[in-house]
């Protein structure tokens, strides 16, 4: 049994205040390896408290260590600090899920010409490519966990593409249906607090956004070249076309 943790950058909206990009980012972990990532990861929480005094039981969330919103505990660890903790993760990612896969799902929105249903396009790519490599490259089944989202539209869209998931040749030009039926179940949801791997995906998909979309005032601390740290478990197969798997369209 395969696992994909699934977090989410920006928003799916396409108003005036929405922003620009829509990324999905999923981590994949064989149950035979969850057990170890897991005691991997409670050590590396271990570490981050011993180091910057950060409760083991705060959420790590990657956009609010560089800008805090919520998280009050955060305000008493310097901005340097917590970048440092942002790079601390995405450094030790390869290391703690080692044999693991990162899909990635990035919309620039101004590419979808009279399109609005980001999240639902996003959402059919990441199903797809996690189902292609269920079949074929590990031979398995899975199952897919998600942040709090939009559940609804999502069972709806899996349990269609159960049964009816049309795919481009990119040799003829016509279609053939594939259906999605290596995924078991319906999305699961964990609440981000909860579940040190949704946190994970959260980082990733951060660390997405500041390399898509690099902020002059946080290149000088390298935060745009933190994604580089995870290249080893991107799924390189999930987009030929882009040097780093990244699903664009």
């Amino acid at each position: 049994m395969q696992i994909i943790y699934i977090d989410e950058s920006g928003d799916p909206g396409s108003g005036i205040y929405s922003s620009p990009h829509y990324i999905l980012s999923g981590i994949i972990v064989s149950q035979d390896n969850w057990n170890y990532c897991l005691q991997k990861l409670k050590t590396f929480r271990k570490d981050l408290k011993n180091e910057f005094g950060l409760n083991q039981r705060t959420e790590i969330h990657a956009s609010e260590l560089i800008r805090i919103n919520k998280i009050d505990e955060y305000r008493k660890i310097s901005k340097k600090d917590r970048i440092h903790i942002f790079r601390k993760f995405c450094e030790e990612i390869p290391s703690i899920f080692k044999g693991s896969k990162i899909i990635n799902i990035s919309l620039r929105k101004s590419d979808f010409e009279n399109y609005t249903e980001f999240h639902l396009v996003a959402w059919k790519r990441m199903i797809q490519r996690f189902d292609n490599y269920l079949k074929y490259t590990v031979n398995d089944k899975g199952i897919i966990i998600a942040d709090d989202t939009n559940s609804k539209m999502i069972f709806h869209l899996l349990r269609k593409m159960r049964v009816h998931n049309p795919v481009k040749s990119h040799y003829t030009g016509s279609s053939r249906n594939l259906p999605a039926n290596s995924i078991l179940e319906d999305l699961f949801e964990r609440a981000s607090d909860e579940s040190y791997f949704i946190q994970t995906a959260d980082v990733i998909a951060q660390a997405l956004y500041r390399k898509e979309y690099p902020k002059g005032s946080l290149k000088k601390r390298r935060v745009n070249d933190f994604f580089e740290y995870l290249k080893p478990l991107l799924l390189y197969e999930a987009s030929s076309s882009d040097t780093y798997g990244i699903v664009r369209k």
